[in-house]
């Protein structure tokens, strides 16, 4: 009886408010009109042009009168009867309860449907098996797309309603996708008839179990898409071995033994008032295994990734600070190539791209007042020096780790790993020459000792350029020796084109400078003559153009310092080191002798 009477008051409550806007939409029109005002409304009356015009008027309004009382009330009603759980999207719910849906079978009252193409895990296995077929095709999974749908579970009647944000008129795809991230989300709404709510919350948590079931053992990547300020498009994929990964001697177990250590002490960091917050930088040439190396200590720790692409068109400070601050727990961010992200990046200056970054809002995100607690943070660069030393002092890179060319424990390592598990007693049936698997494994640890002598630390060799050799030959480990003179010449030649490339590059940027220096005398001389006072204008901005060009002529001088092999002291990739910078003076005479040259 009380629920009868609490029901009955709201709804005419919702009547009584109805009729006062009425009310009060008329008698302000009458109050707005003047006297002369209302004499041309009767005029108008007389004509029958437009009073039949001045009709249609009126009963337009009726109609959207009405029309908005009849929604109104519908929603009231609904409400009375039915039980509802919204969610929006850039929330992990958001996600399981899609992934719901898309599994629930489909209604005849479903007409609206989107569709995607699914691989099954038992194909992926396929494929990794070698028995994958070229006519072999996906699943084609359809669900509901958007506007309202009706679902079954367990019997019970569950009510779909999917909803985006409307494309502003006249606007492009870009401009829309700006708008909806300001204005509003996809949502998510599943309701059903009834006042009990342990149906919806009982959906929600089969839902969250289900998606973390699919997730089990495997390592999640999370990646942000253009003008969102949140994680989406998360991915699955099979865990990278820990193993798998060679580095120099010690170094793989040094990171290692930190973080875990840095896990296991949040109550330490409490206690002394230190931000509960690790960074780690992971420096040296391309091609060392920097970002393989994350994740795989993602897998091995069951740890997810998130990928912060600096330069994702649309992002902004604000947007980059809630995406750090709102990472999924028990994640790794990923920060790849800073210096390439950073590079002419000046705080405060807008960016081409519509992306407008600045080294001010990264150094916040990182560890400003309302960065994330317990957040571990990668940043992989193949230039340290090209970095602020505001972004790697200890607080935002507590650890700088090198990560040099490949070294004799390094390629001794990844022979075996290429050779060693391709043992030949499996096939004895098949191939009765082949020989027994002890023999076989002594004979590839003699040829990684002697690989080991024919490729050193100082032809600057990286484990990707290795592994390449290896995959090569991998079916011939007895003749491979026989193949490195003539790998690492093929090496020398490409450093040599690089060289030569670089050199181009640098004689077209002096012609550039000595043009400009020209002009700008010539234009100083005229100022002198006509009697102005000169002025001495920076350029800050100077080759904007070229900046590309100037990050591959680092490139270049790297791979050319390893290969003359004076630049690549034995011993450069002790476990756990930091590599000796050269100081700010040498660094900027260093770089004014050259520009004088150059000009």
């Amino acid at each position: 009886m009380d629920w009868l009477v609490v029901k009955t008051g709201a709804f005419l409550n919702t009547s009584a408010a109805v009729l006062d806007t009425v009310v009060e939409s008329g008698s302000r029109f009458e109050a707005t009109l003047s006297p002369a005002a209302m004499r041309v409304v009767k005029g108008i009356m007389g004509n029958d042009v437009l009073s039949a015009g001045f009709f249609l008027m009126i009963m337009g309004s009726f109609y959207s009168f009405f029309r908005d009382m009849i929604v109104q009330y519908y929603y009231q009603v609904q409400s009375w009867f039915y039980v509802s759980v919204e969610v929006q999207e850039g929330d992990d719910c958001y996600k399981w309860l899609s992934d719901w849906v898309a599994e629930r079978p489909l209604t005849k009252s479903v007409r609206h449907l989107t569709v995607k193409a699914v691989w099954s895990e038992e194909e992926d296995r396929g494929y990794y098996n070698n028995n994958s077929r070229q006519d072999e095709r996906p699943k084609l999974q359809f669900l509901p797309g958007m506007g309202s749908h009706i679902l079954y579970h367990k019997g019970h009647k569950i009510n779909v309603s999917r909803e985006r944000p409307d494309q502003a008129a006249g606007a492009d795809q870009e401009q829309s996708r700006i708008l909806a991230s300001i204005q509003k989300k996809q949502s998510l709404t599943i309701s059903t008839f009834g006042w009990d709510m342990r149906l919806l919350k009982a959906i929600v948590e089969d839902a969250m179990e289900e998606s973390f079931k699919k997730k089990d053992g495997k390592t999640t990547i999370y990646t942000s898409q253009p003008y969102d300020s949140y994680w989406s498009n998360s991915s699955t994929r099979a865990p990278r071995a820990f193993h798998s990964v060679i580095l120099a001697e010690g170094l793989k177990e040094e990171l290692l033994k930190d973080i875990n250590m840095f896990r296991n002490s949040s109550q330490w960091y409490h206690d002394r008032g230190v931000p509960y917050r690790r960074g780690y930088l992971l420096h040296g040439p391309p091609g060392t295994g920097k970002t393989s190396f994350i994740v795989a200590l993602a897998s091995h720790l069951r740890m997810s990734v998130c990928i912060v692409n600096l330069g994702i068109s649309g992002l902004n400070d604000q947007q980059l600070d809630q995406l750090l601050n709102n990472a999924p727990r028990n994640s790794i961010l990923l920060m790849e190539d800073v210096d390439a992200a950073l590079m002419k990046r000046k705080a405060g200056k807008m960016q081409g791209g519509s992306n407008n970054v600045t080294l001010s809002g990264i150094l916040n995100a990182l560890d400003g007042i309302t960065a994330q607690e317990g957040s571990v943070v990668f940043m992989t660069t193949n230039h340290i020096r090209k970095l602020a030393p505001a972004l790697i002092r200890p607080g935002r890179c507590d650890r700088r780790m090198l990560f040099d060319y490949a070294d004799r424990h390094q390629i001794h390592g990844m022979f075996l790993k290429f050779f060693l598990s391709r043992s030949p007693a499996a096939s004895t049936k098949k191939d009765p020459k082949a020989p027994p698997k002890d023999v076989y494994d002594a004979m590839i640890h003699e040829l990684a000792d002697k690989i080991c002598e024919k490729i050193t630390k100082e032809d600057a060799v990286t484990p990707a350029q290795l592994q390449g050799f290896f995959m090569l030959h991998r079916d011939d480990p007895e003749n491979i020796i026989d193949k490195v003179p003539e790998f690492l010449a093929e090496l020398i030649r490409e450093r040599e084109e690089v060289q030569t490339k670089k050199e181009q590059r640098r004689q077209r940027r002096a012609k550039k400078k000595a043009k400009k220096a020209e002009a700008d005398k010539k234009a100083k001389e005229a100022r002198v003559a006509a009697g102005e006072p000169s002025e001495d204008e920076e350029d800050s901005d100077e080759d904007e153009d070229e900046g590309s060009d100037t990050d591959s002529d680092s490139d270049d001088e790297e791979d050319i310092k390893g290969a003359n092999g004076s630049a690549l002291p034995n011993g450069s990739a002790i476990k756990g080191t930091v590599e000796v910078e050269a100081d700010g003076a040498a660094a900027t005479a260093a770089t004014a002798a050259t520009a004088a040259t150059a000009v």
